[in-house]
């Protein structure tokens, strides 16, 4: 596994990721959240990107304004001097614009970027390679196809299946497909639900020298244990709900 953090970079034992920076006590993918998961010790923070009406690209989970924000509508439909004014519901925090969390946060933390809609990958690839930020960023998505082609144009940038809920490659496929075929994805990272990571899906990663992730760890009673045996098995990188969990984890590691 080292030899394949080497890759991105880090000399670290395992990547810690802020997931929408954090999902408890704090508004998802806002700069109070990803702040927190910073000063808690996250490597990398994800997050999910949209784009408005009026070409502006934005950072929210939903492709609606509705469950996180004092606003309603698609996000595809509103413009961004619309979005300006609304606010989170929970703490009443701004929507904020791709470009906002990059620049605040460039010298701080890693990024990755989930490409949540169509349309949007050249904007945000341009816009990362413009302010010098290729070697910072994995870029996410759930469609392997444009994943390939970010690599195509730009060699040097990260990328990560979301294989979960991915369109062109699904788990039991991936397991099944040959090595010298998933080489030629030339894959980074590849992200799985907690609940269907095993040492098949590890190992499957491993040979094909691609960092395996896991997320989803809210529903949990005790996700500190999950997260424990998730490590055991060898994963590569947890995507962290609760900040909280993060020097929990990081001690438990040390210890061991």
């Amino acid at each position: 596994m080292q030899n394949l953090l080497k890759k991105i970079d880090l000399n670290i034992t395992m990547l810690i990721i802020g997931h929408r920076g954090t999902r408890v006590d704090f508004d998802e993918n806002t700069i109070g959240a990803f702040k927190k998961a910073i000063e808690y010790g996250a490597d990398y923070i994800e997050f999910d990107i949209h784009k408005t009406k009026d070409g502006q690209l934005i950072v929210m989970h939903d492709k609606s304004l509705n469950r996180t924000t004092t606003g309603l509508g698609l996000i595809k439909n509103s413009y961004f001097t619309e979005i300006v004014n609304y606010k989170t519901k929970i703490k009443y925090e701004p929507i904020p614009r791709l470009f906002e969390i990059l620049d605040k946060f460039r010298d701080k933390v890693n990024f990755i970027l989930d490409l949540k809609e169509e349309g949007i990958r050249e904007d945000v690839i341009n816009l990362v390679n413009e302010i010098g930020l290729l070697n910072r960023c994995v870029l996410s998505g759930r469609r392997l196809n444009n994943l390939i082609l970010i690599k195509n144009s730009f060699p040097e940038a990260k990328i990560c299946y979301n294989i979960t809920k991915g369109y062109d490659l699904r788990l039991a496929d991936f397991l099944k497909l040959e090595n010298f075929k998933i080489k030629k994805f030339n894959l980074d990272m590849i992200s799985l639900k907690s609940r269907f990571i095993g040492p098949e899906f590890i190992d499957k990663c491993h040979k094909n020298e691609i960092l395996a992730l896991s997320w989803d760890f809210l529903h949990y009673q005790n996700p500190v244990d999950e997260i424990k045996s998730l490590i055991n098995l060898g994963i590569d990188g947890i995507l962290f709900d609760d900040y909280k969990n993060i020097p929990i984890i990081k001690q438990w590691e040390k210890k061991d």
